[in-house]
């Protein structure tokens, strides 16, 4: 069994930038793959690894000047926000009403040169505190929570953006998500750049 305080040394030395939120899920991952490792058949030449639940996290945040609600208000403007965030390309209501719990969308964007499509669903909601939106991507269950929280002549908004794989092979999973997670920091911070502009532009 691994050591945990001495992965997590280890991974902070080797991976000096990445959020504690990154290392305390890949030192998770690490001690449960040693956890869940069975025991080898005789005359085996290699062991299976049971899949076990993996999850990796990354959160970024920004503070916009501008009030709450106003802010909140711009961030759950579904019907515009192709005008305000550039990575979106288009968006498809599934449900009509007010944003809220059960409002689903079918949303395209340009990822790193990329056009991509996602449903997606929202799965918590708070009027002005906050809410999560959810959608599965390649057997990979993703959650987007956004928190506001008024601040000092503006608004602080914090973004957590998680990846549940499930049952799916922990070797996999774990690379999988470390490159996909590289690649949404990128986007969280180009979303949150948009839409702190676009916010700020209407005072």
């Amino acid at each position: 069994m691994p050591d945990r305080q001495k992965v997590e040394a280890i991974l902070t030395t080797r991976f000096p930038s990445a959020p504690l939120p990154q290392i305390a899920a890949a030192v998770n991952a690490i001690v449960a793959l040693h956890q869940a490792r069975p025991a080898p058949r005789a005359g085996a030449a290699f062991a299976m690894i049971a899949p076990i639940p993996t999850r990796t996290t990354i959160a970024v945040s920004t503070r916009i000047n501008a009030p709450l609600t106003r802010v909140f208000d711009r961030f759950t403007d579904l019907d515009h926000a192709n005008q305000f965030v550039t990575g979106i390309v288009a968006l498809e209501r599934l449900t009509e009403g007010e944003f809220g719990v059960g409002m689903r969308w079918r949303e395209t964007r340009r990822i790193l040169g990329h056009i991509d499509s996602a449903e997606m669903e929202v799965t918590a909601f708070d009027r002005y505190r906050g809410y999560t939106i959810t959608h599965l991507k390649g057997g990979i269950r993703i959650e987007t929570a956004f928190a506001f929280e008024a601040a000092a002549a503006g608004t602080l908004v914090e973004v957590e953006f998680a990846l549940d794989g499930g049952r799916m092979p922990t070797a996999f999973l774990n690379s999988a998500n470390w490159v996909i997670a590289g690649k949404v920091r990128h986007v969280l911070l180009a979303d949150l750049s948009d839409l702190e502009a676009s916010v700020e532009e209407a005072r």
